[in-house]
């Protein structure tokens, strides 16, 4: 029986700048999928890469004063290094201006020209009569006409709960984005997709795919029930790829409008990677096979791209291409400030995520919470919440706890299983329903539920432990506690599969602390099985694979990261302001003693202190609630500024302030080295 056949992609990110956690989280998503069908074992590749041409690109490489091919290399090698430290292994991540992808694109744009569905039309396009020259879709900015939105771009309105698709000529008070200026209207010509003779074949597509989320797939039919309209091509820039060998010299200044290219790439990167292997071949037999199943992992807003456009280029060439399997989309990960944004800098990046913590802890929150029916919002304490719980004292425990055991009792080999009962019975089906389950989730592109199901299991295991107390066990039945650990292991190897697309490192370290010597992959998951085959194995006991972790580290470690480096920021003495002793005298500080302390109201930081000063008691305000409890601060002497004009904050008078060190971020609060009077002056 031949492997079933599968490409998985992920969504290719500009490289305009570090990608977000909402980006990475698709690039995760794919590899987990990948991982998943190596785990049954199918042929399966993974590609994606960086998108390098399109405006935005342009517009950051024009605002850092370097060329758009710089940048999106810079970019594109930081992305390499942060794929590395995510352990997101694609079998080829390369970048759009790659010969092998530009020679692709331009040839089967050819093919489609060739088939009658490119369209040469005049147009108006706004042109910058300041910068002297005519301005992509993402260079005019204004005012989305649907919702009102500032700022709209001239591709797509930016406003989250519109996203209405626009052209330039669609917006209200129309802009240059690079000078501000008002854009004249100039003709020009352009090639066009013709994108509703498809709308039948794009509309049978939605409806039959069960691979497409409802929210997805209902935008989808609804813009084809509106009626599909010709899309244009091409843009009048000079960075991305040339139409001139697609539609003749007369066209060579102009380059194909970025989404008519990009996802070329998810065709193109196999290509390559068949080449490099030195098996050319396998190109076609995995992209002109209707029976290869290909995945696409994207964001909510790439919807109309890979559901639309891109299902109806396949069908414009007349080759077997197959249409997508599944377009496995996400809704957004949301900031306090609003959804994840490279332009706008709202959110966590891929880099800053990986400084502050190891992939696992990451790999695992995002997938536990992937925003697969709405958005999702991001929170310091309920991150901080999974990886305690759900990994620590769930997963971890139960790893650390059987491993341990077994070193203590049983000289660190599985002991065998005798005589289990009727409730070991009921929780071994238990778990065998659970595997099912988490099976039919990926098969199905529910990787929350996958990631469930594993801790779930985790979680059964804990129970089962703790109700049999192993530890009481021994030292009356032996035999018992033996097959009480025979089961515990049991679920550690089942555990250990399970959770290896979402977290492989630590997945390897229990599978191989088991006492199991190949590779997870060798195994696979349809040789997953409840009956005993570890007695006798030689474990190892491990230290605990998580640990817990607090909500001020982790913030304290992100605000330490996104500091300027030091050197490059440090003043010399001669560059620090100074004043003179008069004006130091005049600053008045005493030793206050707190009485009272409590949270501001609808305040994260701020603590409201009632003081004694010794001869009179104030109110003053300080922003240390993520450091300090107000109960903890109960009592204490601290140093207060006197003489301060008093401030309201939140609606509540503050009358002096105290002082404290800065250690990177934290406040650490001043006092004296012994208790003394309240009042007493500072000199």
């Amino acid at each position: 029986m031949s492997k079933e056949k599968w490409v998985i992609t992920a969504a290719w990110p500009y490289v305009n700048t570090i990608p977000h956690l909402g980006t990475m989280l698709q690039l995760l998503s794919g590899d987990v999928i990948t991982r998943y069908h190596k785990l049954k074992k199918h042929d399966v590749v993974y590609v994606s890469g960086s998108d390098a041409h399109g405006t935005p690109i342009a517009m950051a490489a024009e605002s850092e004063g370097i060329s758009p091919g710089v940048l999106a290399l810079k970019y594109h090698n930081a992305i390499l290094d942060l794929l590395e430290k995510w352990n997101i292994n694609f079998d080829r991540y390369t970048i759009t201006s790659n010969e092998t992808h530009v020679s692709f694109v331009q040839g089967f744009h050819k093919k489609i020209h060739e088939n009658g569905f490119f369209n040469l039309k005049e147009s108006e396009q706004y042109f910058c009569e300041k910068c002297n020259r005519f301005l992509p879709d993402r260079f005019v900015e204004g005012t989305c006409p649907k919702c009102g939105t500032k700022g709209a771009r001239g591709d797509q309105c930016t406003n989250h709960e519109c996203e209405i698709v626009l052209k330039p000529i669609d917006l209200i008070d129309p802009y240059c984005s690079t000078c501000g200026s008002t854009p004249v209207l100039k003709k020009t010509k352009h090639w066009y997709f013709d994108l509703p003779k498809f709308s039948s074949e794009l509309k049978e597509f939605a409806e039959k795919n069960t691979h497409i989320p409802p929210f997805a797939k209902q935008k989808v039919l609804s813009m084809i029930d509106e009626g599909l309209k010709e899309r244009p091509i091409s843009r009048d820039m000079s960075w991305g790829i040339s139409i001139g060998p697609i539609f003749g010299e007369e066209f060579a200044k102009k380059v194909l409008y970025v989404w008519f290219e990009n996802v070329l790439g998810y065709i193109s990167t196999v290509k390559l990677l068949a080449e490099e292997e030195g098996n050319p071949k396998r190109f076609e037999e995995l992209w002109f096979d209707k029976n290869t199943k290909t995945v696409f992992c994207i964001g909510k807003d790439n919807i109309i791209f890979h559901a639309l456009l891109f299902p109806a280029m396949l069908l414009a060439t007349k080759d077997p291409y197959p249409l997508p399997h599944a377009v496995a989309t996400t809704n957004f990960l949301m900031f306090k400030e609003g959804p994840f944004s490279k332009s706008k800098g709202i959110g966590i990046w891929g880099d800053e995520a990986i400084d502050i913590l190891s992939a696992d802890y990451w790999r695992y929150y995002l997938i536990a919470n992937r925003p697969e029916l709405k958005d999702f919002y991001f929170d310091w304490d309920e991150f901080v919440g999974s990886i305690n719980v759900d990994l620590n004292d769930v997963i971890g425990n139960f790893v650390h706890r059987t491993l341990t055991f077994i070193a203590q009792h049983f000289d660190a080999k599985v002991p065998p299983r005798v005589n289990i009962n009727k409730t070991e019975k009921k929780l071994l089906e238990q778990i065998e329903n659970n595997i099912l389950g988490y099976v039919e989730a990926m098969d199905n592109f529910k990787l929350k539920d996958a990631a469930n199901i594993a801790r779930n299991i985790a979680r059964l295991g804990n129970q089962y432990f703790s109700s049999t107390e192993p530890w009481h066990l021994i030292k009356s039945d032996k035999e018992k506690a033996g097959t009480v650990l025979n089961i515990s292991v049991k679920i550690v190897e089942i555990l250990s599969v399970l959770l290896w697309p979402i977290t492989p490192s630590t997945a390897e370290i229990i599978y191989s602390a088991i006492g199991f010597n190949e590779n997870i992959t060798d195994k696979g998951i349809d040789c997953l099985t409840i009956d005993d085959i570890n007695t006798g194995k030689k474990t190892q006991k491990i230290p605990p694979v998580f640990a817990k972790v607090k909500a001020a580290d982790v913030q304290k470690r992100l605000v330490n990261f996104r500091k300027p480096n030091p050197t490059e920021t440090q003043l010399g003495d001669d560059k620090m302001g100074k004043i003179s002793f008069d004006e130091f005298k005049n600053v008045q500080l005493k030793v206050a003693t707190i009485l009272e302390a409590e949270q501001v109201e609808k305040s994260k930081n701020l603590i409201k202190l009632q003081i004694d000063l010794g001869s009179e008691k104030r109110q003053i305000l300080a922003g240390i609630k993520k450091f300090y409890e107000p109960e903890d601060l109960i009592g204490r002497q601290i140093i207060v500024v006197v003489n301060l004009q008093p401030a309201t904050l939140m609606g509540e008078k503050s009358n002096g302030m105290l002082l404290a060190a800065d250690i990177d971020g934290e406040p650490i609060l001043l006092n004296v080295d012994r208790e003394v009077p309240p009042g007493t002056s500072i000199t």
